[in-house]
């Protein structure tokens, strides 16, 4: 005598309009705020490296700047007070410049209001200074290449980031229709 059980399936399950657009929605990456979306928090991430490799620079220009007689133990130029004045000056430029980019990148990070226009403003600014800067350095006596490739690298990286963080939209809340 052979038995078998009669195997049913269940019904399928009604999916209502609201939930189906919870579950076709976009979901952001897990490190990316769902208010950059993908391409600007990658842009902002490389603002933010930038912006610390300059605070770093501007750092050791100015303890450069700051230490310049110290070069000159014995038979110092006649103008040493003068030396270091244009690194200090410079130096405290570019420090500047350093944090208030790390703040608007952290702001921008933080949705604060009008802190992704002022990342993108600082980012151009920094680039069209890097620009001026691989100039500068190419006009003055021989060249410092490695210096001028530096500047612009860093000009291309700020010019880009700039770019990708001012085109691209706010992405829709999720909860609007």
């Amino acid at each position: 005598m052979v038995t078998s059980k009669k195997v049913t399936k269940p019904a399928p399950r009604v999916i209502r309009a609201a939930s189906r657009s919870v579950a076709t929605r976009h979901r952001s990456h897990a490190l990316a705020p769902e208010h950059l979306g993908e391409r600007a928090s990658l842009a902002l991430l490389v603002m933010a490296i930038a912006g610390i490799a300059v605070l770093i620079s501007a750092i050791a220009v100015l303890v450069s700047g700051f230490t310049m007689p110290s070069r000159f133990p014995s038979s110092a130029p006649p103008n040493l007070g003068q030396l270091g004045v244009g690194q200090v000056i410079g130096g405290g430029l570019v420090l500047v410049l350093a944090i208030a980019i790390v703040a608007a990148v952290t702001g921008t990070f933080l949705d604060v209001r009008g802190a992704r226009r002022t990342a993108v403003a600082l980012g151009v600014l920094t680039a069209a200074a890097a620009s001026l800067g691989v100039v500068a350095v190419m006009t003055i006596g021989g060249g410092d290449q490695p210096l001028a490739t530096v500047l612009l690298i860093v000009g291309i990286l700020f010019a880009g980031s700039s770019v990708i963080l001012g085109r691209t939209p706010r992405p829709e809340p999720a909860d609007r229709p």
